[in-house]
Parts: structure tokens; C-alpha cells; sequence
């Protein structure tokens, strides 16, 4: 918990004796103490150097105290991926309750490239490419649905143009491997739209 205010301890308790089953997962990447030791101030790249163990759950390399997505809860939840082919945009997830006490979960879901490097650029170790909130009772289930298009499996080169590569790539729900499906072709860089911004004038 962060800057819990006034309540905050009353929030604590709650939830260390099991009034209250929390739900949610953490929005950042925990760094250990030496990690300020490994980065050069003046360094910003993203991506893992020799200089650098890389930033965010994207890039950093290193062990993390406690990872980007990572959750508490007093029950258990159980993925089960169903869908025969991902040949359709729209991909469907049943979450189950396997535990013995009503609870909220955020199921994360990543796609992953298997190619290391794509063109010279690093790819990213995972990229999150959407979430959903369900409230579950003991032993309920419910369909939870991501959309999955190839603008999530682009990749942006240091000179910020964005590539969409062949290969085969992952999906991952939370921490489970679901599937794996290929992409074929060649690769190409992804038209970005121009911006217009009105002049000072029409402001």
C-alpha cells in the first residue's frame, strides 16, 4: 500500500485478518536497491545494454522485488483458454473461483515475440495488450474477451518508425503460456498517421 491517509490502517487490518479479500495487481516494476548502482542517470535507453539491465517489464532483465502485474488474493484463480483457433480477432478466456472465498481478479493479458532480436532491435520481453476486472464467487466461472489485432505486435525501432514482423509469437494470460500461432511474410514498416494541430490563431 502506498500513501494509505487517514483510513489507511483500518484498510490493513481488514485485509490481514481476512475481512477483506483484496484485488488488483501492481502498475510498476520494483527495481532493487543496486538497481540505481547499474543505471547511469544520464543513461535513458529502455532496452537491456551492457550498460544498462533495460526498463520496465518490457526490457529489464534483472530480478525485479516484486514483478509488474504481480497480485494478492485469499483464493485461487484458474485459466482455461477457449478458443480452437485465433484466426478471429476477438480472443475468449473462463476464469474460475478454485478457492474457498469470494474474490476480484485482473487477468492481464501479454503477447510475446520468440524471435530475440527483430531486424537488430530487441524485442520486448512481453507486451500487454489488455486487461479485464471480474468479481468471482467460490466455484464460478466467466468468459472474459480480448481483442487481438496485428497493431499489437508491432515493434518500435530507436528511431521511433514502428515494424510489424514475421515469426511466432505467444499468448500469455497472467503467467500461463495459452498459445502460440505464426505469423508469416515479410516484415514492414507501419504507416503512422500525422497529427495536425491548429495554428496559434484558431486557438
Amino acid at each position: 500500500m502506498g500513501y494509505a491517509g487517514q483510513s489507511g490502517g483500518l484498510a490493513i487490518s481488514n485485509v490481514v485478518f481476512g475481512q477483506y479479500n483484496p484485488g488488483g495487481r501492481l502498475p510498476i516494476t520494483m527495481y532493487p536497491a543496486s538497481y540505481v548502482d547499474n543505471v547511469s542517470m544520464f543513461d535513458m535507453q529502455m532496452r537491456p545494454l551492457s550498460t544498462n539491465p533495460g526498463r520496465t517489464y518490457n526490457f529489464y532483465t534483472g530480478k525485479a522485488v516484486y514483478e509488474f502485474g504481480i497480485d494478492r488474493s485469499y483464493t485461487t484463480f484458474l485459466y482455461s483458454w477457449n478458443n480452437d483457433t485465433i484466426l478471429v480477432r476477438l480472443l475468449r478466456v473462463n476464469v474460475t473461483n478454485t478457492g474457498d472465498m469470494s474474490g476480484d481478479d485482473v487477468i492481464l493479458a501479454f503477447v510475446r515475440s520468440r524471435n530475440a532480436t527483430m531486424n537488430g532491435e530487441i524485442s520486448s520481453i512481453k507486451q500487454l495488450f489488455g486487461f479485464e476486472h471480474v468479481s468471482l464467487g467460490v466455484n464460478q466461472t466467466k468468459a472474459v474477451f480480448f481483442p487481438l489485432t496485428v497493431r499489437h505486435l508491432l515493434i518500435i525501432a530507436r528511431d521511433g518508425t514502428k515494424w510489424l514482423h514475421p515469426g511466432s509469437y505467444d499468448i500469455l494470460i497472467g503467467q500461463q503460456h495459452m498459445h502460440t500461432f505464426k505469423l508469416y511474410g515479410q516484415s514492414i514498416q507501419w504507416a503512422s498517421k500525422k497529427h495536425v494541430f491548429p495554428s496559434n490563431e484558431n486557438i
